[in-house]
């Protein structure tokens, strides 16, 4: 056995010597009692509880927690956590963001709240290309373009069942002024509605062509391809790299002020914003008065897997910064600061 011992590191050689005492030397001890010889069963200076508990003892216990029954369905009912996701929401004084609204309505361009977040994010991530990333063989990697995915309802003929979620990828959007942005998203819109342009609505069609019970797997195996590996969609019939590097999608519309939207596992971005609607809200102004001001409430969903909370915390100011200002220095936004992280 000594020989044995010598080969194994110091930690499992002690824990093996251990497990040898515990179990071989009261086997021992008891052969000897029934021959009738005499056991010296003295407690030697270390026990072998206390050798044991020192190799494997990693979290003291004091022992089992009360349980009610929900409690113990509960330990059995769900997975360890596995979801990468971070949530967050941020109230911005939609002043600023009406007016520029207004002023562009007057010449003629229909822009809506959607739209300025879009430009706000794809600014934010311009200001950030460190933020820009996909993730591929577990590592973050930066993306050339800063393009944001508008996410398109499409109603269904038959009932809110059959409702399509689509939507169009403005590409370059960080390079866009806000009201050629807001043209571009609407003639991809119309062409979308229209059925001319609906490049998922074609994936959607060859996923539907695969059964049921093989579809997730199917869905992993071209992610793993087009996005880990790089190799075009296309083959597929595919469109290459469909959702970009945020989305943008809008509650707001419906009345809602607060939402969240969650991360799409297969190939989706880092980064989804939710726009809520502009409602009044009790906020402190700078003689610290409680008034009412138009707000605009964001849902944040973000990926711990490539973010964490100073990356969001970043972005989420430049956000604020592009969004609470005023319509004439907007267009201007840039680098106003050493973007670059510390990793």
């Amino acid at each position: 056995m000594d020989g044995f011992f010598v080969k194994l590191k110091p930690h499992k050689t002690f824990m093996l010597r251990a497990l040898e005492r515990l179990f071989f030397t009261k086997i021992t001890n008891k052969c000897l009692g029934s021959a009738g010889f005499s056991v010296d069963t003295a407690k030697p200076e270390t026990s072998v509880s206390e050798e044991l508990r020192l190799v494997m003892g990693n979290i003291k216990y004091a022992g089992r927690a009360r349980e009610s029954a929900w409690r113990r369905m509960a330990g059995t009912a769900w997975d360890a956590p596995k979801d990468p996701s971070i949530y967050g929401f941020l109230d911005v004084e939609a002043g600023p963001i009406e007016r520029r609204i207004a002023q562009l309505r007057a010449q003629g361009v229909h822009v809506t709240v959607t739209h300025v977040v879009a430009h706000a994010v794809a600014k934010a991530l311009g200001n950030h290309p460190d933020l820009n990333v996909m993730l591929r063989w577990g590592r973050p990697w930066r993306r050339e373009n800063v393009d944001v995915f508008v996410q398109v309802a499409l109603p269904g003929d038959d009932g809110v069942g059959s409702a399509e979620l689509s939507g169009v990828k403005i590409e370059e959007a960080d390079k866009e002024s806000l009201q050629s942005l807001a043209e571009t998203s609407l003639q991809k819109v119309r062409e979308l509605r229209s059925g001319k342009n609906d490049l998922l609505a074609k994936s959607r069609k060859r996923l539907s062509m695969v059964p049921q019970f093989m579809r997730r797997l199917a869905l992993r195996f071209v992610a793993f391809l087009t996005y880990t590996c790089n190799i075009s969609p296309r083959i597929f019939g595919l469109p290459k790299d469909p959702f970009g590097s945020a989305a943008v999608t809008s509650v707001g519309m419906m009345g809602i002020d607060t939402g969240f939207a969650p991360l799409f596992p297969v190939g989706g971005p880092p980064i989804i914003v939710t726009v809520g609607a502009i409602q009044a809200r009790p906020v402190v102004d700078s003689d610290g008065r409680v008034i009412a001001k138009s707000m605009l409430r964001l849902g944040g969903t973000f990926d711990h897997r490539v973010l964490d909370g100073y990356h969001i915390a970043a972005f989420s100011k430049d956000l604020i910064d592009v969004l609470e200002e005023e319509p004439e220095r907007v267009e201007n936004y840039g680098y106003t600061a050493n973007a670059q992280f510390p990793y």
